[in-house]
């Protein structure tokens, strides 16, 4: 059940919005003023950084890498002339890519997730190599099997990784295992670049966004199971811009505040994070290696659907989560947002303390969150 909202505290709360949007606008001076210029800006495909080697960068290809990450759309795109899979028993080649491109940039620090030693991923490709697989994992016709979104080759819409992580991802790197027969474009949209341009046209639907329960994200079952209460634009633990969205997408159950504000904004970001949507960014991993470091808490990012080829060798990603700190490395799954101390006091128990640290569990009889751990 959501808590009350104490009026007073939430006035306190969306007052961050003037600082969100002046950092904002420093970090992407460039970026549109206005909703009527933004939604005339076509989607731009993501022009690669070419690399010999993924997993031995030089020292000018990681330069190069991480200005294009740091200085352009909060995603870089990564074509490596070379790549070697991983064999079994090996690191995979995206661990040793992302520790040599933490030298030039606060890309964070690796996460080591509960399912990358999922019995199936060890069925499917051996022991682990410290990365989540993502694939379509086949069920026959008519069967009840569960499977994550993930887990398919339907289409996953835009969201930011890390449902129930309180928003401590700050980093997603994707590289391709292994193509699909067709399709499988994957989509970005910046939202806190995109913020701006609402403030400038509708103030009222720009504040809305910083509601303590703009949005809610439900996962109903299975072992990630969480509901999740947010702002969608909110200033993160170090006071920086942040983004969190999700459109309802298979498990993922999405659903909006009631207030006209609200449902004008919802509008607006719908319409900017769907695929190819405006001023938005694409790139097709068809070639093993082909990489992507996505900005994971100003970007959303989705994909579209894939087919796969016949011989049922199909599409397989390589995904790594990255936080800020080793102390946010420890596993979390949890209902609150971590939102700068200055604005989450306004609402503790949401924000602050049980709500952003242990493991919660989704308790669909009772519809409430329980903390296990």
């Amino acid at each position: 059940m959501s808590l009350r909202i104490d009026a007073a505290a939430e006035d306190r709360f969306v007052e961050q919005r003037f600082e969100f949007l002046d950092r904002s606008r420093e970090l992407y001076p460039t970026a549109p003023a206005t909703l009527s210029e933004l939604m005339t800006r076509p989607p731009q495909a993501l022009q690669p950084v070419v690399v010999e080697d993924l997993a031995a960068l030089m020292d000018e290809e990681v330069d190069r890498v991480a200005a294009a990450f740091d200085g352009g759309y909060g995603v870089v795109s990564v074509v490596p002339l070379s790549f070697r899979p991983a064999a079994i028993g090996e690191r995979h080649p995206l661990l040793a890519f992302a520790e040599r491109l933490a030298h030039r940039t606060a890309i964070g620090v690796p996460v080591d997730h509960p399912m990358e030693g999922h019995p199936e991923a060890v069925t499917r490709f051996g022991p682990p190599d410290g990365t989540l697989k993502i694939y379509n994992l086949p069920v026959e016709p008519g069967g009840a099997r569960y499977r994550e979104q993930a887990e398919t080759n339907e289409m996953f819409h835009a969201h930011n990784d890390g449902l129930g992580y309180a928003g401590l991802v700050r980093t997603a790197v994707l590289i391709l295992d292994r193509p699909p027969l067709s399709g499988g474009y994957t989509f970005f949209q910046n939202i806190v670049r995109a913020a701006p341009a609402l403030a400038a046209t509708d103030p009222e639907a720009f504040r809305a966004l910083f509601l303590p329960d703009a949005i809610r994200a439900l996962r109903p079952r299975g072992k990630g199971a969480i509901k999740v209460e947010s702002p969608v634009l909110f200033l993160g633990r170090d006071g920086a811009p942040q983004a969190f969205f999700r459109v309802s997408t298979g498990e993922y159950q999405i659903s909006w505040r009631d207030d006209p504000a609200v449902g004008r904004a919802r509008v607006v970001l719908d319409r900017l994070c769907a695929p190819f949507g405006p001023d938005s960014r694409f790139v097709h991993l068809m070639r093993p290696g082909d990489t992507v470091v996505i900005g994971n808490q100003r970007v959303a990012h989705g994909r579209t659907p894939f087919v796969d080829p016949p011989n049922g060798l199909g599409r397989v990603l390589a995904r790594k989560w990255f936080v800020p700190t080793e102390n946010d490395a420890v596993y979390r799954h949890v209902p609150g947002m971590v939102v700068d101390a200055r604005w989450a006091s306004a609402f503790p128990s949401r924000f602050t303390g049980e709500a952003v640290e242990g493991e919660w569990h989704f308790d669909a009889s009772r519809s409430v969150n329980v903390r296990i751990t």
